[in-house]
């Protein structure tokens, strides 16, 4: 009686045709073909939830189905594959090519195993961290904007005042504030203020005034401009806060917030 040799055994190489959109493999199916892209386009991609994983776009000689090949362990398939475009296959049987496998020498198995694992960790990797910038994208949708404050510089005349933050406390100038804002204000001055102490920018200064509504709020500031007021013997100063206590911001952002 005449018996089959292991190789008539081996199913014969298949020639596949798929249609643009066609699932070729599905992650997470069992199957042990190896197919190899002929013609068209094939993409590789992942599944997380509802989410696709893009992995890979695949171009004639492309292979599908390797990794299942050289890690026998990899039962089920670990990415899906979809047609892209028209496109045509070969599908070969993995035990036509197990022996040609087996014949390669011993270190280049060992390097291929050994990419390959490292390929499924950073496939495993790529997967978690999708999974949690959608949920973070989602916690941050669900998770309400807090309100907004229009804060913004008002139109004020405030009188005020100032001494340069290393002289004693008694050394006080008189000046008016124009206008302020949460980061900011402008002072207008004497001339004959700058005579006394050093106003450059740069120069800091304690300030100290009483708002509209009542509130005093004291507060350090640095020039940043000196420019001549259109009124003789007055000077207009640019200046930034250095130092605005919690309690003073508070008391500022209020008085600045619109009506």
């Amino acid at each position: 009686m005449n018996t089959m040799n292991d190789k008539e055994k081996i199913p014969p190489v298949k020639f596949l045709h798929y249609k643009k959109g066609d699932l070729i493999v599905k992650q997470g199916d069992y199957g042990i073909s190896i197919y190899k892209v002929i013609k068209g386009k094939v993409q590789i991609f992942n599944e997380s939830g509802d989410k696709e994983i893009d992995i890979n776009t695949l171009g004639p000689g492309g292979v599908i189905g390797e990794m299942n090949f050289l890690d026998r362990a990899l039962e089920a398939r670990f990415s899906s594959a979809r047609a892209l475009e028209d496109s045509e296959l070969e599908a070969w049987h993995p035990a036509g090519l197990a022996d040609e496998y087996e014949q390669m020498p011993y270190i280049i198995r060992h390097i291929a195993n050994q990419t390959l694992k490292r390929l499924i960790r950073m496939n495993n990797l790529t997967a978690q961290l999708t999974d949690q910038v959608e949920e973070a994208k989602k916690a941050a949708q669900e998770e309400p904007a807090p309100a907004r404050r229009n804060f913004y510089r008002k139109g004020v005349i405030l009188d005020c005042v100032y001494r340069p933050v290393d002289s004693p406390s008694k050394a006080r100038l008189e000046g008016l504030i124009k206008d302020i804002s949460l980061s900011g204000m402008g002072l207008d001055i004497r001339t004959k203020n700058a005579l006394k102490f050093s106003h450059k920018p740069g120069a800091k200064f304690h300030i100290e005034t009483v708002l509209p509504n009542g509130k005093k709020i004291d507060f350090t500031a640095k020039i940043i401009s000196v420019i001549d007021d259109r009124t003789p013997g007055k000077l207009f100063l640019g200046m930034v806060f250095d130092e605005l206590a919690d309690g003073a911001r508070k008391s500022l952002g209020f008085f600045l917030m619109p009506t």
